[in-house]
């Protein structure tokens, strides 16, 4: 048996074990941590009767947001389909899943095929590239999937896409192995690039704090409902009233905006212009509202927003002003957004192999 095959050989035998270091290491505690995020969170907005969400989506942006690592921004490129319908976060989602991947300067059309096989493609494609195209179709499937937002779900379907990439990265290595066009010299190169890949360098020891990663998961999906707050009402003064005046206004249309606060095109308040018509004295002015976000979600907001590093997220308040005032406005909406980037930054992975989970 040829040396070249010994290598393979050897590549076979450790996939197992590569397979379940991310998923004891990666898998599991990032799981962990979102089913805490989440029974936490449903616990605060129950207790607040706050608005339906679609909790689906939210794994899906928290690993959009917090990758941690190749594994964990390629699971959310095959999920982010989930996040269709919300523009806020679709925006958000594909924005920070681009950064991440154009950081380590991984640009093929599969991400997952980065996380399978990463720097192994370009000189592999030259040496065998029949053999990485039959095992990145590995890596594909029309079948739809189930979503629901347990913990469950989500961890089956983390455990179907490592499973999959173990199964990619075996039957390229066993194609490569079973390929007598290779010549030995390029299946020893083959064997060196395959032990450079993603899979082949898991974590060997844990890396998630499961407490600190929850308490940034949950203040992440506080502040998408803070982003999903903003509401552009256009209205007319009522008939005879003036602008600014006591009589109520006559609001036309209430609708969610889809620009994030940082757009250049986000809407700006205009008041309604006189005209004098006599059915319609006014044109009508727009501005921006927002929805109750609620004391205790907001409590909730400050006390994760201060363990997660950064200063309450809301002014202080008295009893009364908490029970009256809800102070979310533009400022706030500007901070989420600054909160989600940065929180993106520190947990977005410098290179393929790199995990850095928190």
């Amino acid at each position: 048996m040829s040396a070249a095959t010994d290598r393979l050989n050897d590549i076979l035998v450790e996939l197992p074990k590569y397979k379940s270091q991310w998923e004891t290491n990666v898998a599991n505690p990032y799981v962990r941590a979102y089913d805490l995020a989440i029974d936490n969170y449903q616990k605060t907005t129950k207790a607040q009767e706050a608005r339906d969400r679609m909790l689906a989506e939210l794994f899906v942006f928290s690993a959009s947001v917090l990758t941690g690592s190749i594994m964990m921004a390629a699971f959310a490129t095959t999920s982010v389909r989930v996040l269709a319908g919300r523009t806020a976060l679709r925006v958000i989602c594909n924005n920070n899943l681009n950064r991440t991947f154009d950081l380590m300067h991984a640009a093929a059309t599969s991400k997952p095929v980065m996380f399978a096989l990463g720097g192994v493609l370009d000189e592999a494609k030259k040496l065998a590239n029949k053999q990485v195209t039959s095992a990145a179709e590995k890596l594909t499937s029309s079948a739809p999937i189930a979503s629901a937002p347990t913990a469950l779900n989500f961890m089956t379907r983390i455990a179907d896409f490592i499973d999959t990439n173990h199964i990619c990265v075996h039957d390229f290595v066993r194609g490569v192995q079973q390929d007598n066009s290779i010549s030995e010299a390029n299946k020893s190169r083959l064997a060196d690039l395959v032990g450079k890949t993603p899979f082949c360098n898991p974590p060997e020891s844990r890396r998630v704090d499961e407490n600190r990663l929850s308490q940034k998961m949950e203040l992440l999906f506080y502040m998408s409902a803070v982003l999903d707050s903003d509401k552009l009402v256009t209205y007319v003064p009522a008939t005879g009233g003036t602008v600014g005046g006591m009589g109520r206004d006559i609001e036309y249309s209430k609708n969610a905006i889809p620009q994030l606060p940082s757009a250049s095109d986000y809407p700006k308040a205009t008041s309604p212009r006189f005209i004098g018509r006599p059915l319609q004295p006014f044109e009508p002015g727009q501005r921006v509202e927002y929805d109750n976000i609620g004391s205790v979600v907001r409590d909730r907001i400050n006390t994760l927003s201060r363990l997660t590093g950064n200063s309450s997220f809301y002014p202080e308040q008295n009893f009364a002003e908490k029970l009256l005032i809800d102070p979310t406005g533009s400022a706030q909406l500007a901070k989420a957004e600054q909160i989600i980037n940065r929180l993106s930054t520190e947990a977005r992975p410098k290179q393929l192999t790199d995990v850095r989970m928190i």
